[in-house]
């Protein structure tokens, strides 16, 4: 029988591609242990791991599950925050900063789970083709990134020179500082020294 081969570094990078349309959130909630309750003869809830997934852009297709071993595998990232007790981290321009945008769409795209620049320009086409004006912001949002990674070099030797500014402007403050307080040194020893000259002697 002939077995099919793949390389598993490449369907690793596939799963991780697919993986970033959609919108993942652990959380923990306390659900019924129905042996635990006929056991005790009350109410038993045990705190439970819980997983939701959906494509950004998308409604109703929303799954909810209790977490399995895979799960924090594959989303190795939103798990460690849910672990640390910490809000994922959303790494991108927020949509609030993208003068493309109005705030009543930044609220509506937030609602529908896109809150960077570029997770728009990464959108699912088919959720694009399903929302109108998306595929629009998606191009915009593509074209967003590409003018900013032109304009970065500009902006580091911006960066660059307020830098130097800022450390020409720090010696050249210390240096009047210096100068100010040498100066006053030289007076203090100057009035020291006319002190101690003997006054003339008196004419016989």
């Amino acid at each position: 029988m002939e077995t099919l081969e793949y390389n598993h570094n490449d369907f690793n990078a596939q799963q991780a591609e697919q993986d970033r349309a959609l919108l993942v959130k652990f959380f923990s909630t306390p659900l019924r242990n129905e042996d635990k309750t006929l056991t005790e003869g009350r109410p038993i809830y045990d705190d439970v791991d819980m997983i939701e997934i959906r494509v950004r852009g998308t409604k109703d297709n929303i799954v909810q599950r209790p977490v399995r071993p895979d799960d924090k595998a594959r989303f190795r990232e939103a798990w460690r925050h849910h672990q640390d007790g910490e809000k994922a981290v959303q790494s991108g321009t927020p949509l609030a900063q993208w003068p493309a945008m109005s705030t009543s769409q930044v609220e509506e795209m937030k609602y529908l789970g896109f809150v960077t620049v570029e997770q728009i320009a990464e959108a699912n086409d088919g959720v694009v083709s399903s929302i109108t004006g998306l595929q629009g912001l998606k191009n915009k949002a593509k074209a967003f990134i590409e003018y900013s990674k032109g304009a970065a070099p500009i902006e580091q030797l911006q960066a660059k020179l307020d830098s130097s500014a800022n450390e020409t402007e720090t010696l050249r403050r210390q240096l009047a500082e210096t100068q100010a307080a040498l100066a006053s040194l030289t007076a203090r020893i100057d009035a020291e020294q006319s002190s101690k000259v003997p006054s003339a002697l008196p004419k016989k």
